[in-house]
């Protein structure tokens, strides 16, 4: 049995995986909330990922990593991934990896930062995920305004990172995903736009850019740079967002609880998400003891009713989707796209 241990709000990581695309792992896999999770000690044996450990308060950090230690000494054959108090998180790792000499960029706390750096900058929370690209700043007056408004931007550990990205020579720039589960990997996406801030281009990718995107996810042409990069994080279980500047990789971040497959299947997908489902089950069911149906009757039933909940909110979610797609589909075909 695999125990993915999430905060109970962002077990919608796992959803479409779980509830679309591939069900059988729903055998395999148990959902268990942070706060609920003492109730591995009373599992035997399988594989603990320990993810959503940014959004974690300091003591809930000590609180996890002391469970984890006595996890191990009490039950060796239930195999823990991504160490609480151990796994570096996004600003140490990044202040790691430019003092190392593998990214070309730095990152500073608002309250230490230094006399000279190097601009445009942008900021950002250390904590969850970004959705709305940030303002480049390109000079310390640009920037000593902005953080003069960080009190209204509820950020948890706010940063301030240096721009280390770079348009390839098509003009437009590029993010690459590649998830760490256990000793194997493989890459999700490369995605590219002309906007520095890439996220999902959607259809915004040239049929030249989308065989480069279908190439990075056949060959995984960086696992073997990429491997000693989750080992310098002691992350076992996790997806690394970077870039290619100048043949070197720039790490942006590693996200422990990244989402699987953003969208529920719909008649009108232009896509096939199955090969990406298809390959996180595999390197899933690689882990030790995946298969064993070791679990307990109080993880069972608290994991069921987060998949109920996530069920409902994704039958929603896919109605509307469903619609949106389909109307756009039936325009196209109507009006050729016009």
């Amino acid at each position: 049995m695999i125990f993915y241990i999430c905060h109970r709000s962002h077990a919608n990581t796992l959803a479409s995986l779980l509830l679309y695309f591939r069900t059988d792992l729903q055998d395999f896999v148990r959902v268990v909330p942070h706060d609920e999770s003492a109730r591995l000690l009373g599992i035997s044996r399988g594989s603990a990922i320990w993810t959503d450990l940014d959004r974690l308060s300091d003591a809930e950090v000590e609180a996890s990593a002391n469970l984890c230690e006595r996890v191990r000494l009490q039950q060796p054959d239930l195999f823990q991934f991504n160490h609480p108090r151990q796994t570096v998180q996004r600003f140490d790792l990044l202040r790691m990896l430019f003092s190392d000499g593998t990214n070309g960029f730095n990152v500073y706390r608002p309250e230490t930062l230094p006399e000279k750096m190097r601009f445009p900058v942008f900021l950002r929370d250390e904590a969850g995920a970004t959705y709305k690209t940030p303002r480049l700043l390109s000079s310390r007056a640009e920037l000593d305004q902005e953080l003069s408004k960080l009190g209204k931007m509820n950020f948890v550990r706010p940063m301030v990172v240096e721009f280390g990205s770079k348009a390839a020579p098509d003009g437009s720039y590029r993010k690459y995903a590649a998830y760490r589960i256990g000793e194997h990997s493989y890459a999700q996406h490369c995605f590219a736009s002309e906007q520095w801030f890439v996220k999902d281009p959607g259809k915004g990718m040239s049929g030249q850019q989308l065989a480069e995107h279908a190439a990075y996810v056949r060959d995984n042409p960086h696992a073997a740079a990429l491997m000693p990069i989750f080992d310098k994080a002691r992350i076992s279980y996790g997806r690394i967002d970077y870039t290619i500047v100048d043949g070197r990789v720039q790490v942006f971040e590693i996200n422990t609880n990244p989402t699987v497959l953003n969208y529920p299947p719909t008649p009108f997908d232009t896509y096939d998400s199955q090969p990406y489902a298809d390959m996180h089950a595999r390197a899933l069911t690689r882990l030790p003891h995946a298969d064993d149906p070791v679990s307990s009757p109080d993880i069972d039933k608290t994991h069921l009713e987060i998949l109920a909940a996530l069920r409902k909110k994704y039958r929603r979610k896919r109605v509307k989707l469903t619609i949106r797609r389909g109307l756009r589909h039936f325009r196209g075909a109507m009006f050729g796209g016009k």
